[in-house]
């Protein structure tokens, strides 16, 4: 009963000012920071006038020049998105050091994968993603579904990826990293968008975007429809691989600003599509239908923003997301000789929501000082009959602070951390400490250590696989099935403990931007099995990661931009005590990784891109003989601008796709029956 009233406490919460902010008409203007925590960065303060130097929000909560970042991040804008031609949200982290991107189809579709630093790819359940501060990490089967995401990526404004453990900031499964996708706000642009992508694997996406007021209220509502066919076939190269995806999803984002101290914002989204299934248990059964997942994805996000002074100002966060999955079929149940004992429904419907209220209070105290500060509440609640044989929930409250302070002209410390009460899985304090020391007004070496955690999910926790038939050979009879697996036992949390020295740097003299970075990562307590729970689970497993990585960006002139990432990981696995599952830790583990970008303005109005990416080594077993993948590829983009009167632009691009190596994506199943791919998109603006 008390879940079940924080429940409705926060949804109702999140609702009811979407109300108020297209009904208000408020006088008075808002500070132009303040629907960013109200920080408008100190130029002369922080040494940043002169030099185009990033400015960060995720790595402590503090607005802090890249500089004074207690943290490795990488931040990829709008117009290098739109520059290089990318269709896939996910398809950006290939250019992020030490960030892998594979694809799965175990659970649903042609499933994305997106790590730091590797390990597991078919459950990656190890960093945490962010969409405008408020977290789409799913709390039952603990993952990110990146192609479920209401989110078009014409709507991103900038990426900032937080490249190390960050509990210390978000809390548990910050666990590799943070990614903070921030979307385009209401107020940067008016008018309506109309855009189209064709091209090969079925490819055909269809985008409408509105931005403009309704009286005191800026609007930015954006309706999209997504197909893709996915991989072709398996390896053996005639069996058909069913992974395509078929989606409509529509995002509203408004803002409003109340009185000069005090401004609202509100966000809602809801996905719905088909994404198709293999038969995953045809050993089993003998199916009569598929059993193809229909997911709806729902969430409602509300912000208020209140500056009490130009050194003091909070906001307080509410959201509620819905994760439903509709996944029945009809089958027969074989026996050893696989002949049909009795037939019936299946199901492996999931329903999964998380509800959370988080309270921020930023302070500057004075030239030297500056601190955050806060704390939150969440439930995540899961109900499957077949994962989990009913309901689960989980109730976490935590508090969190980082203080920056900087000790003369040279010197800046950050000290962070967040403590976690979590109802099932106790309790948890996630420090993080870092020293800035600037070599000059423009580089930094810094110095971090930081421990973070990830929490068992509620299916790894309290799960269990039971299928139950339903409407046995046409009557009411239900039958559970002599496959699957019984409640596991309580787990203990993953760990991980990180040594970083790395180099931030701005060179004017070549308009570049370097960063370098060495780290030491030990990862403990791992829960390396698959979640099919065929096998228990366990805390048996340790890893070691260490390696360098780095990028660079160079603006050679107004017409020409380079961009390089690279990285090179050692893992050890060689431990006493590890179990057999360990090797699922080096699926997506690469030894070498990397990407080179070019950007070229040929006119005002026509620009060409190419990038290379390449990954060696990647998802080669410890227990097996052969080498692991090679992924090479090279994409090619063309844009031009027409512009058809004052009021009409139309937009035009092409894109080409080759894959230069010739193995399987990620997994030997992954295949596709061409190399080369090609889209062509068309965007009309007015």
């Amino acid at each position: 009963m008390v879940h079940k009233t924080i429940k409705q406490l926060l949804i109702t919460l999140a609702a009811l000012p979407s109300i108020a902010s297209l009904a208000t008409d408020a006088p008075g203007s808002i500070y132009p920071a303040l629907s960013d925590d109200g920080f408008s960065i100190d130029e002369q303060l922080f040494d940043v006038e002169d030099f185009d130097i990033p400015v960060v929000l995720t790595a402590s909560r503090l607005r802090q020049s890249q500089l004074d970042a207690p943290a490795s991040v990488t931040v990829i804008e709008s117009d290098t998105i739109a520059a290089l031609g990318f269709k896939d949200i996910e398809d950006i982290f290939r250019l992020v050091p030490g960030m892998l991107v594979g694809y799965h189809s175990g659970f649903g579709n042609k499933t994305p994968s997106v790590s730091y630093h590797g390990t597991q790819a078919a459950e990656h359940r190890r960093l945490q993603v962010l969409i405008d501060g408020h977290s789409v990490f799913k709390p039952g089967l603990a993952r990110v579904e990146w192609t479920d995401i209401p989110l078009a990526i014409e709507d991103i404004e900038r990426i900032e990826i937080i490249r190390g453990p960050n509990s210390a900031t978000y809390g548990a499964n910050s666990y590799l990293g943070t990614i903070n996708i921030l979307t385009k706000h209401p107020q940067d642009s008016e008018g309506i968008k109309l855009k189209v992508r064709s091209g090969s694997q079925n490819v055909s996406d269809h985008y409408l975007n509105f931005s403009g007021s309704l009286g005191n209220t800026s609007v930015r509502w954006t309706i999209a429809h997504k197909e893709d066919s996915g991989f072709d076939t398996f390896s053996n190269g005639t069996t058909e691989n069913r992974d395509s995806l078929d989606s409509s999803f529509t995002m509203l984002r408004t803002f409003t600003p109340l009185n000069a101290q005090t401004s609202m914002e509100w966000q809602a989204g809801f996905k719905t599509g088909t994404n198709l299934q293999r038969q995953l248990h045809t050993g089993e059964l003998d199916y009569n239908s598929e059993e193809d997942i229909d997911a709806q994805d729902t969430f409602i996000w509300h912000k208020l923003n209140y500056e009490f002074s130009e050194s003091q100002f909070s906001h307080v966060q509410v959201y509620s997301h819905s994760f439903i999955r509709t996944q029945e079929w009809n089958a027969c149940l074989l026996n050893d000789d696989r002949e049909a004992l009795f037939c019936g429904d299946l199901n492996k419907n999931l329903d999964e929501q998380k509800s959370e209220i988080e309270f921020q209070h930023t302070s500057i105290w004075n030239s030297k000082l500056r601190s955050v500060a806060g704390m939150r509440l969440r439930l995540d609640e899961f109900r499957s009959e077949t994962y989990n044989g009913g309901n689960s929930d989980n109730f976490n409250a935590s508090i969190f602070s980082n203080i920056e302070y900087k000790f003369g002209d040279r010197y800046t410390a950050n000290a962070g951390a967040m403590y976690e009460d979590d109802e099932m899985n106790g309790q948890f304090f996630s420090p993080r400490i870092a020293l800035n020391v600037a070599l000059s007004p423009l580089q930094t070496l810094r110095f971090i250590y930081s421990e973070a955690i990830r929490v068992p999910d509620l299916f790894e926790q309290n799960g269990q696989l039971i299928f139950i038939m339903r409407n046995v050979d046409g009557t009411d009879n239900s039958v559970p099935l002599p496959f699957g697996t019984a409640e596991e036992g309580m787990l203990g949390s993953e760990k991980i403990y990180s040594k970083e020295i790395s180099y931030f740097a701005v060179i004017p003299s070549i308009s570049a931007q370097v960063d370098i970075k060495l780290f030491h990562e030990e990862l403990s307590s791992l829960i390396s099995e698959s979640l099919n729970h065929q096998t228990p689970l366990t805390n048996d497993n340790k890893l070691v990661i260490q390696g360098i990585e780095g990028q660079i960006t160079i603006n050679i002139n107004s017409s020409n931009k380079i961009m390089a990432s690279a990285a090179y990981i050692d893992s050890d696995y060689d431990f006493a005590g590890n179990n057999d599952s360990y090797d699922i830790e080096t699926r997506l583990s690469a030894d070498r990784s990397g990407s080179l970008s070019w950007m070229h303005t040929f006119v005002q109005d026509t620009q060409f891109s190419s990038t290379l990416y390449h990954v060696e080594n990647w998802n080669e077993l410890e227990t097996s003989s052969s080498n692991g993948f090679t992924f090479s590829r090279l994409d090619l983009h063309l844009a031009h601008s027409l512009t058809l009167d004052n009021h009409y632009h139309l937009n035009l691009g092409a894109t080409l796709e080759y894959r230069i190596d010739g193995d399987p994506t990620l997994y030997p199943k992954n295949t596709y029956d061409d190399k080369t791919h090609f889209y062509l998109t068309a965007e009309l603006a007015f």
